[in-house]
């Protein structure tokens, strides 16, 4: 029940209710309906007439009378006409009615009858049934014919069905009706639920929502979009600040390093150098940052690929990298440039705070599992939730060749999470932390179009 969306939980309320209702009414009428009234079950009519018709055939004139009076009720007529038992040209006949009355006759069943509903060629179907007229002809023993003609209730009298039944039908497909109805008001609440989730992840590739529904509803979404444009503007104005900073900085530190080379070779200019060389990659950390904000969703990329090339570029430089054998190909969303910025991060942290990284690639799911182990000290429980802000460090030190600027996590997440995956850190059996990267895998026909 907590996976049904609103529309659908309302809809079965509404559908359990009046099917409780329905039940209760057909219980209530099963329990007051007394067995012994039925003459014929299933067809009462067909046992009154043909009980009336045994009866007149044992009595006089006067007693015939008493009996057709006591038989007549409102919508019910009887009596006793001459000529044939036969229908009318303009009826239509009604077979199961008649072969019920001559069951009910036993014996004597073999006589003439005839039942069809009047003047049936100007009658709907529907209407025939519910407000149309049933005449009845029955040849009695002395040769006269019992004229029997019902109005009204006829679902009753000749199915023993109450017309609520019918009633209750026609409330279930008006409830059909305004369920689509209440699915259809709610489904840009649905599409608005979608909206934002996606949103989240990829605020810049989410265009405003079309407004739709009641106008509360409107206002909703109208406000929404509002906002995201908001959000996207001061995200854009963000990247633009920190472009137009590091343009400038770059400038500044250029002339810092030329200046810094033209000093003799002292432990102040290899100083000099260093701070030239942390504030550059503290810039480019900054501007990745902010790239991955916006990172693209088209195209595809074989994961598997990427990853073997930085293992293999890694251990060419002597560090401790090593690559599980695993899936050999693994095509998820991204470009190239994206994935490899993921993977060198992980790959980064792992070797810088937990001296070695250990990679494996799996398929599970449907979807693309990286698993980064390294053998450090490995995340507190507490901390494993803070690792992804921007500019968190564990470790407090202010030495870049260990503590690093804090955006290595963040920015693979960022990029991770705009392409529908998901980021996580857990323990490893190395001993140190293990972060597990899941993607979405693309199938062939989307592999094909978007590369």
């Amino acid at each position: 029940m907590r996976r049904l969306r609103f529309a659908w939980r309302l809809a079965l309320i509404v559908i359990a209710a009046l099917l409780a209702v329905q039940f209760l009414a057909l219980g209530v009428y099963t329990l007051q309906r007394s067995p012994r009234t039925d003459l014929a079950p299933g067809m009462p009519l067909a046992g009154q007439v043909s009980a009336l018709a045994r009866l007149l055939d044992g009595l006089d004139g006067a007693g015939r009378d008493l009996a057709l009076q006591a038989f007549r009720a409102p919508g019910v007529g009887a009596g006793i006409v001459a000529g044939p038992a036969a229908a009318e040209p303009d009826g239509a006949s009604l077979p199961r009615l008649e072969e019920a009355i001559r069951r009910q006759l036993g014996p004597a069943g073999g006589r003439p009858l005839a039942a069809w509903v009047a003047e049936a060629a100007h009658l709907p179907r529907l209407r025939r049934l519910i407000g149309g007229e049933v005449r009845i002809a029955v040849a009695l023993a002395d040769g006269a014919t019992l004229r029997v003609e019902v109005r009204g209730d006829l679902t009753v009298r000749l199915l023993g069905i109450p017309v609520g039944v019918f009633a209750g039908l026609i409330g279930l497909a008006v409830a059909a009706l305004a369920l689509f109805a209440v699915v259809r008001e709610t489904r840009p609440l649905a599409a608005l639920a979608e909206r934002l989730e996606r949103f989240g992840h990829q605020p810049e590739a989410s265009p405003p929502l079309p407004e739709r529904g009641a106008p509360d509803v409107r206002i909703l979404i109208r406000a929404v979009n509002a906002m995201q444009d908001r959000i996207v503007g001061l995200m854009r104005g963000r990247a633009l600040v920190l472009g137009a900073v590091s343009h400038d900085l770059r400038t500044s530190l250029t002339r810092l390093r030329l200046r810094a080379d033209a000093v003799p070779e002292s432990a102040a200019r290899t100083a000099m150098l260093r701070d030239v060389e942390d504030m550059e990659a503290l810039l480019e950390d900054s501007l990745a940052f902010a790239r991955a904000t916006f990172a693209e969703e088209g195209g595809a990329c074989d994961l598997a690929r990427v990853v073997r090339r930085e293992v293999e570029e890694r251990e060419a430089l002597g560090q401790p990298v090593r690559l599980d054998a695993g899936a050999a190909t693994a095509w998820v969303p991204g470009s190239a440039p994206a994935l490899r910025r993921v993977v060198a991060n992980l790959v980064d942290n792992a070797v810088k705070y937990g001296g070695r990284a250990d990679l494996a690639l799996t398929i599970a799911d449907s979807r693309a599992e990286l698993r980064v182990d390294d053998a450090g000290p490995g995340i507190p429980d507490a901390a494993r939730a803070l690792v992804f802000e921007p500019f968190r460090r564990l470790d407090p030190s202010r030495n870049r060749d260990l503590g690093g600027a804090g955006l290595g996590l963040t920015i693979a997440a960022q990029i991770v999470g705009s392409l529908g995956g998901t980021i996580t850190v857990g323990s490893s059996p190395l001993a140190g932390a293990r972060l597990t990267v899941r993607l979405p895998l693309v199938s062939d026909r989307e592999t094909a179009a978007r590369t």
